[in-house]
């Protein structure tokens, strides 16, 4: 940890900042237990947290009863663990948010996967996703093995997988403060070098139904959702599938076998608009960024240059997602594109598959464009396809997918990414 401690920090969890020198540590020895803030989903197992008074010359704290500690530490205000990256770090926050099916399960696999692959070292100065510590790497345990079960796992042609989803009330934690039970956020964090420099990254997955049920993203005491007031950048995953309109343009252009696709809405797939005539069903795509929008208007401080009037100057990236499944409906060169990305002008291929798509989603979905341009000044449409291929849903279960003994060729699913930490330079 930096021995800057007149150096502040504020905790990604709950947003409280601090001091360095009010950091606590986390205790180690087993009978340490039971911490007075942290609600370990009721089973009172949390370690607790503590001011430390002793030290080993390695600047490691002893516990209470004298175990020796780990470098795990903890904020002082919801004594949530905060990974020791985060302290020597330039932190980078990223959310990341959908409606319902929209893709995140496959995308965030599918970044995950090529992240670690390590492949913008040379061009970009990119170095890839590593682990802070053991207690970070349990937490993003979620994201490796859904990793595994699409690209490396071996299995029959005819078996069905299965990928664990975002709930709403996943990647949360809950902590008893003295005014209440409250909720606060739990993001998957990494160390990511970029240009030599070493960022802690904070990747906070929210979906949908944390912004639209009542007491959600409307409530201030709901703090999971403040990531959205300080995040550098924010990707919102729209689905063209679970829109009617645009499912009957691209469906006849595919033919029958879209029917076995894994990725399509059912209801959407035969024209019933379930999803955006029918709130009680799920909210729409514009529904929900409309949530998003307001809470950050409402909660934004005007000090950060957001105000009601103004528009949102952080990036943020439409990912059009299960691009595979719709393509077709764009302009040839789009598709092209899509296809075989190009070496030179990458920025320039950018601009004009987002206004392909943009022109596209505006054509069946123009409430959802007015909503975007209406918050947002700086903004693309990225079409990501995280399978690259067809998948097949299980037919017989209410869940799995048959991804076959193929392998997967996510398409433009790291481009989102690379624009967000590379803009182009004006």
């Amino acid at each position: 940890m930096s021995m800057d401690r007149n150096k502040f920090v504020q905790c990604p969890c709950c947003w409280h900042r601090f001091p360095l020198s009010e950091t606590l540590w986390i205790a180690m020895h087993h009978d340490l237990k039971d911490d007075y803030l942290v609600d370990a989903l009721g089973d009172k197992m949390a370690q607790q947290r503590f001011l430390p008074v002793r030290f080993t010359p390695g600047c490691r704290a002893f516990d209470e009863r004298g175990e020796r500690c780990g470098r795990d530490f903890a904020c002082p205000h919801c004594h949530v663990a905060i990974p020791e990256s985060y302290f020597n770090c330039e932190p980078m926050y990223v959310s990341i948010v959908g409606t319902t099916g929209a893709g995140k399960t496959f995308f965030l696999a599918s970044l995950h996967h090529r992240l670690r692959q390590n492949p913008f070292k040379r061009d970009f100065g990119l170095e890839g996703l590593s682990y802070d510590s053991a207690l970070y790497a349990s937490q993003n345990r979620i994201l490796d093995e859904n990793v595994n079960t699409l690209f490396r796992a071996v299995a029959p042609p005819d078996t069905f997988v299965t990928l664990d989803r975002t709930a709403v009330g996943d990647h949360v934690q809950s902590v008893l403060f003295p005014e209440g039970k409250s909720w606060v956020a739990l993001p998957f964090t990494y160390v990511l070098t970029v240009d030599g420099k070493k960022r802690a990254l904070c990747l906070y997955d929210r979906q949908g139904g944390a912004f639209t049920q009542r007491g959600g993203i409307g409530n201030a005491r709901h703090v999971f959702n403040l990531h959205l007031l300080d995040s550098d950048i924010l990707f919102f995953l729209y689905d063209p599938t679970q829109n009617g309109s645009c499912v009957l343009d691209y469906a006849p252009k595919y033919g029958r076998s879209i029917y076995r696709d894994g990725q399509i809405d059912e209801a959407a797939l035969v024209g019933v608009e379930s999803r955006i005539l029918n709130p009680d069903i799920e909210l729409s795509s514009h529904h929900v960024f409309g949530a998003v929008a307001n809470f950050v208007r409402q909660y934004s401080n005007p000090n950060n240059g957001l105000i009601k009037e103004d528009r949102y100057t952080k990036y943020i990236c439409i990912i059009a997602t299960k691009c595979d499944a719709w393509e077709r409906c764009l302009p040839d060169k789009t598709q092209q594109y899509l296809r075989e990305p190009p070496k030179d002008d990458v920025y320039g291929v950018i601009a004009h598959v987002s206004n392909d798509v943009e022109a596209w989603i505006e054509k069946h979905d123009p409430a959802f464009t007015a909503a975007v341009r209406g918050f947002a000044k700086n903004y693309n449409y990225i079409p990501v396809s995280a399978a690259g291929r067809q998948v097949i849903k299980n037919a017989k279960e209410e869940e799995g997918y048959n991804i076959g003994v193929e392998p997967l060729s996510p398409r433009w699913i790291d481009v989102p990414f690379l624009r967000a930490l590379y803009p182009p330079q004006s």
